[in-house]
């Protein structure tokens, strides 16, 4: 499916869409073409975290682990 046909068949759906359904693509669309710039807070944010994990100050766990906790902590 080539980009004019996409574009036909989107139109299609906003004409034909529901308040709720609009925001929803605007939200998307919005989201799409802002810029993922990381400023230099985030970086570095980052790289303490990186070189805290490197040192051994911070651990890491695996997604089973994670998963357990939330529901033993959820179960109380």
């Amino acid at each position: 499916m080539q980009a004019v046909d996409i574009r036909e068949i989107l139109h299609e759906y906003v004409d034909s869409s529901d308040e709720k359904l609009l925001k929803l693509m605007l939200a998307l669309a919005k989201e799409y073409n802002e810029e993922d710039e990381i400023d230099a807070a985030e970086i570095r944010l980052l790289d303490e975290r990186r070189q805290s994990r490197l040192n051994g100050e911070s651990t890491l766990h695996t997604w089973n682990e994670v998963k357990k906790a939330i529901t033993n902590k959820n179960s109380r």
